[in-house]
């Protein structure tokens, strides 16, 4: 069957008949849309009644904690958390999605081969569309403000199908600014003069609005506005616009009803709740790491579906489980028999004791360490380690710990297992791991004195992990070579007030430091402290004490060289001890016994060094100085002694150089010569004698260079007979001014 539609340009259908045929169907549709209207909005106020009863919160009685969406984990047993995992895991359900919305005619009887021949010249666009509505048998309200034209033929050969008359009235509408609305079973046919929304409505109070055009303010829960906007814009039509609002996380779509109608049934599947959409599984594991697990299962689903896996996997350390999430109604029955394979108990799991050699360190100490690791940060200190009888000391620790497995393997010659099992130690209470740590771990460690050991017992991976820890404690500790030099200067005029350091070093740069004096004077000893640092390089010690010769007399007291372990304290004494009575004692004989003890006098220097890890030295330093007074007498005749004392702690880099004076002592000598013989005859013996008391006064003053010596560095550091060739200029300075 084959239906013609031609027409040529002419004034199209009499206004007076269009209208006319078309007033009994318009009356009929406007009681429809009143009733329709009324049940509308008898339904949207009880559903408004319905959200608000919802909006308001339970009574705090009648809050069942099940019935939230979200399982909280606490401080709960493994009963619990496994009750809590299985609440937690599900496969998935995809978003229930409305019915697609088209609004096209339903086909009629008739011919399936039945085809419709166009052939428009400049036609009114009314009339094409209603002789088009005529062959799909649909009613049409007209209206009457449309005044386009349209030309429109079809090919003789391919004459148009029943199914493609829909299309194309929609397709010569949209070109004119036409819109096409269902009500019922009427399609409302109107022009469309300006973008701008006539009506305000939500999502649901959609239904039964007529108007043409429309802004929807829809709110998302749980898909963010950026992203439904980039899914929501290719449905919109030329006329159409979609806002966002960022702070509430809301949209608002200016479109037609039929557009908005779409764009909720997509809505429907985007903004969907991924907890209850996309499944989600959680396996705890008994023998591997979670994190090491994580990766292989990752890089074997990449292998079997490709290069985006809809699989995605997380390991949670702490717990030491996979997180594995999937598309609904995906399945988790692969993953779980993977998951099994890789959580397989192998030899890397089997409990072993170990031997562990400290190198550097007390195996005591070391274990002490260890044990504070990991100790709970709100637990009270445990005890100290005691060697126990058999000479060991033993710390128990249920531990999780995330350390990076990068040691040597355990089957060398630090990691060797050894078959000796030692008596049972006491274990000490479990601690719980901070929330940074992850892998369940288990060790028991033992430290020997005897052999400085450590013997740990734990599976073989779980000992690669603790020797990661255990190497970078047991390394070889910094040392400071403390090379020292001790002079003292004999004053004369110039400098009786003491040495002018800023002079004499005066093209060095100075550096003021900071420090705390404690000295006790007494009438022989004057006389300032102070501490200087000299850079490297023209103030030298040797440029500096060439110096001072020039105008002095330099006596050089000392030169020693001292190493000192990082953050330990070095001593250099020189002098002699005297004797001094500490008391008396009376046995039952009656027999007083005198308690001798000697105190050590002339110079005393204690130096504790810390480094940093940019080379930089913190020297505490506490001198000392000392004597006998001669012309004092103590207590039973006991001697009399005067102290000097400075403490400071500077800062210095390596290879600095540091001086410390301002120690002045008076030397006061009467000298008595005269004739032999005649100078002791009385009344005329002064003639032959003279007498004068002579004054000296000296400065002592220590020049310490500190270098660090690093034997974990390659090559050892610096070496030994670098430092004693470098310092050994001094001497010969010293040799060349006679000193």
């Amino acid at each position: 069957m084959r239906v013609q539609f031609t027409t040529s340009p002419g004034p199209g259908p009499s206004p007076n008949q269009s209208p006319l045929r078309l007033l009994p169907l318009a009356i009929l549709l406007a009681s429809c849309a009143s009733m329709t209207e009324s049940r509308s909005n008898g339904a949207r106020d009880a559903e408004q009644e319905q959200a608000q009863s919802a909006a308001q919160p339970a009574p705090a009685a009648q809050a069942d904690p099940q019935q939230q969406g979200i399982a909280v984990l606490p401080t709960a047993s493994n009963a619990a958390q496994l009750e809590l995992i299985e609440e937690i895991n599900r496969d998935g359900v995809r978003p229930a999605g409305g019915p697609p919305i088209d609004i096209a005619p339903q086909p009629v009887d008739g011919d399936a081969g039945e085809v419709v021949e166009l052939n428009y010249e400049q036609a009114d666009l009314r009339l094409v569309l209603e002789e088009l509505a005529e062959a799909l048998d649909i009613s049409l309200v007209m209206d009457p403000g449309i005044n386009r034209t349209v030309s429109l033929r079809t090919a003789q050969d391919r004459p148009l199908s029943r199914e493609d008359i829909w299309p194309l009235m929609r397709l010569l509408t949209r070109d004119a600014g036409v819109v096409i609305n269902r009500v019922g079973n009427v399609y409302n046919v109107r022009q469309v003069s300006s973008p701008t929304p006539t009506e305000f409505v939500t999502q649901e109070s959609l239904d039964g609005s007529s108007a043409a055009r429309i802004m929807q303010v829809t709110p998302l829960i749980y898909v963010s506005a950026e992203a439904a906007i980039e899914v929501i814009r290719p449905l919109l039509q030329s006329e159409g616009d979609v806002r966002q609002f960022t702070i509430n996380n809301t949209l608002a779509i200016s479109a037609g009803p039929e557009e908005l109608e779409r764009i909720n049934q997509l809505l429907l599947l985007v903004d969907a709740d991924p907890f209850l959409n996309q499944g989600i599984r959680v396996y705890p594991l008994e023998n591997a790491n979670a994190l090491e697990v994580a990766e292989e299962l990752t890089e074997i689903l990449g292998l079997i579906e490709g290069e985006n896996p809809s699989y995605r996997v997380r390991g949670i350390g702490r717990i030491n489980a996979l997180l594995v999430t999937a598309p609904a109604t995906r399945g988790f029955d692969e993953v779980s028999r993977w998951v099994a394979i890789l959580d397989a108990e192998s030899q890397e799991q089997v409990e072993q004791l170990f031997m562990y050699r400290v190198k550097n360190l007390p195996a005591l100490e070391l274990a002490e360490t260890l044990g504070q690791v990991f100790e709970e940060e709100d637990e009270a200190a445990l005890p100290s380690l005691q060697p126990q009888d058999e000479g060991l000391a033993t710390i128990e620790r249920q531990v999780n710990l995330n350390l990076v497995d990068n040691a040597e393997d355990p089957a060398g010659e630090a990691a060797a297992p050894v078959t000796v099992f030692t008596s049972e130690p006491a274990p000490l209470a479990g601690v719980a791991a901070p929330a940074a740590v992850s892998a369940n771990l288990q060790v028991r460690i033992v430290a020997d004195e005897a052999t400085n050991s450590l013997l740990i017992r734990a599976s073989a991976r779980d000992y690669r992990q603790l020797l990661t820890t255990i190497s970078q404690l047991d390394v070889a500790p910094l040392q400071v070579m403390v090379n020292a030099v001790i002079a003292q200067i004999t004053l004369n005029d110039e400098t009786r007030f003491g040495v002018d350091w800023s002079r004499v070093a005066e093209d060095a740069e100075l550096m003021p430091v900071e420090n705390t004096v404690q000295t006790t004077f007494t009438p022989v000893l004057s006389g300032l402290m102070f501490t200087r640092s000299f850079l490297d390089g023209a103030a030298r010690v040797e440029a500096t004490l060439e110096a001072i010769a020039q105008n002095n007399e330099v006596r050089l007291l000392a030169r020693p060289s001292l190493m000192v372990t990082n953050n330990q304290e070095g001593e250099i004494q020189i002098g002699a001890e005297v004797p001094i009575e500490a008391g008396q004692s009376i046995s039952t004989g009656g027999i007083a016994t005198t308690n001798i003890q000697y105190r050590p006098t002339g110079i005393e220097l204690y130096i504790t060094p810390q480094i940093n890890e940019d080379g930089v030295v913190t020297l505490t330093i506490r001198q000392v100085l000392s004597s006998v007074d001669s012309a004092a007498a103590g207590v039973n005749n006991n001697p009399v002694f005067n102290n000097q004392e400075i403490s400071t702690t500077v800062v210095v880099n390596n290879g600095e150089n540091v001086v410390l004076g301002g120690l002045i002592q008076d030397d006061e000598e009467n000298l008595n010569r005269g004739v032999p013989l005649l100078n002791q005859v009385p009344v005329i013996g002064g003639l032959f004698s003279f007498q004068r008391l002579s004054v000296e006064r000296r400065e002592l003053f220590i020049v310490l260079r500190p270098e660090i010596v690093n034997l974990n560095a390659e090559g050892g550091g610096v070496q030994y007979s670098d430092i004693l060739n470098r310092f050994e200029l001094v001497s010969q300075l010293f040799e060349d001014m006679g000193i």
